[in-house]
């Protein structure tokens, strides 16, 4: 089998409740969906989620070029789909980072393959570790009673962690909105807060001291990205478990983390590490160090939701702890898509979404079908689908 064509297609949907972090307002999300066609007829499918620069620094324009000047006629087009190691090593030798745009091209190649088996890809990745994934549920920002009330929702749709975005306001505000969660939500349920980079050393220092009372499962990213020190003087003066996420996205990057016992955990995005080959790696990494990976999202759509149920479903490491892959559920603004059903997605079935859980699709492959009467809805403004091959 011979990959023939490739497809980027560049697409721009609103989300349902504008996401707030530390500095953007989320309104929309910009994606790009790869179709890679075969000499046997079988296309496999990825999705970039949300390309956000403010978070990754990739963009819709900069992910396409690289798939239609670089990947795509050096190293796709003729390529055996089945040859990731050699694939994810070209792509790696030829472009820095840009991990966002190798895990497009990685989930194809993984979904190609499981169509041409006949397997879903998660029997690829190890089998099935977890039938049904714990998550929990992201909030966002806003004031206290909103917050409140929304950890009230979440937690009668099933979830038992809510978490929470801070660092966006005053230090003030935020230990408010955590206090108003925890009583909302009682103290059989898991409270978390992800700063998104938002504070600097002593800013961290002074909240999360403030906070200890309220029992925090983690806090995510407290301080820049860079800040590998910080982390580990913040780590040792408070007793809320510290988590990297930005800090932790090359192999390199988990090692130095670990090295300098900067942090008690990480929170995981198959986009960061760049696809299911090299997340495999980076989890195995922090598995050999003991430290327990949550893997969060980057709001796509059911393509992505699909990507994360299947690596998790077959990490058995990623078992210990809950996860935050609830991207439908934010992009359409429900809790459950049993009760809500989601017909506007860019695939026809988003994956499986129940009681706090998430269930791998079945199906060959990632197990999800586009939805074409959606995507033609919803391309980019100014920008066009692109086309290589034949």
């Amino acid at each position: 089998m011979k990959i023939t064509r490739i497809e980027c297609i560049p697409t721009t949907f609103p989300i349902a409740k504008p996401f707030v972090v530390s500095g953007p307002v989320v309104t929309r999300i910009n994606s790009i969906l790869i179709k890679l066609h075969t000499d046997e007829g079988i296309t496999g499918i990825g999705e970039t989620g949300d390309t956000s620069v403010w978070h990754i620094g990739e963009s819709q324009e900069g992910i396409m070029s690289l798939v239609n000047n670089i990947f795509g006629p050096q190293i796709l087009l003729g390529e055996d789909p089945f040859n990731i190691e050699k694939i994810v090593a070209r792509m790696d030798y030829r472009v820095r980072e840009n991990n966002q745009a190798k895990a497009l091209v990685d989930f194809a190649l993984y979904d190609t393959i499981g169509k041409k088996l006949g397997v879903p890809v998660y029997k690829l990745l190890g089998g099935l570790s977890m039938e049904k994934i714990p998550l929990h549920y992201v909030l966002g920002s806003g004031t206290p009673e909103t917050l409140a009330a929304e950890a009230v929702r979440v937690v009668k749709a099933g979830f038992h962690h809510v978490r929470l975005k801070v660092g966006a306001v005053a230090v003030e505000e935020d230990i408010e909105n955590v206090r108003a969660v925890r009583e909302a939500v009682g103290n059989n349920i898991k409270v978390s807060v992800d700063a998104n980079m938002g504070w600097h050393y002593y800013q961290a220092l002074e909240i999360l001291k403030k906070l200890e009372k309220y029992d925090l499962a983690w806090a995510e990213q407290p301080l820049p990205w860079w800040d590998v020190n910080g982390l580990a003087r913040l780590r040792k003066q408070v007793r809320i478990p510290i988590f990297a996420d930005e800090s932790a996205v090359e192999l390199k990057q988990v090692f130095e983390l670990i090295e300098n016992e900067a942090v008690d955990g990480f929170m995981f995005k198959l986009q960061k590490a760049g696809g299911f080959l090299k997340a495999k790696k980076w989890v195995a990494i922090a598995k050999v160090s003991g430290l327990p990976v949550s893997c969060g999202c980057i709001l796509g759509s059911g393509v992505e939701a699909a990507c994360y149920a299947h690596f998790a479903a077959a990490t058995e490491w990623c078992s210990k702890l809950d996860h935050g892959f609830i991207e439908p559920l934010i992009y359409h603004g429900v809790l459950d898509t049993v009760s809500s059903p989601i017909k506007n997605d860019l695939v026809k079935k988003v994956p499986r979404y129940e009681n706090g859980f998430v269930y791998p699709p079945d199906g060959p492959g990632l197990g999800v079908e586009l939805n074409d009467e959606v995507i033609a809805k919803i391309i980019t403004p100014g920008k066009s689908p692109t086309v290589i091959g034949k």
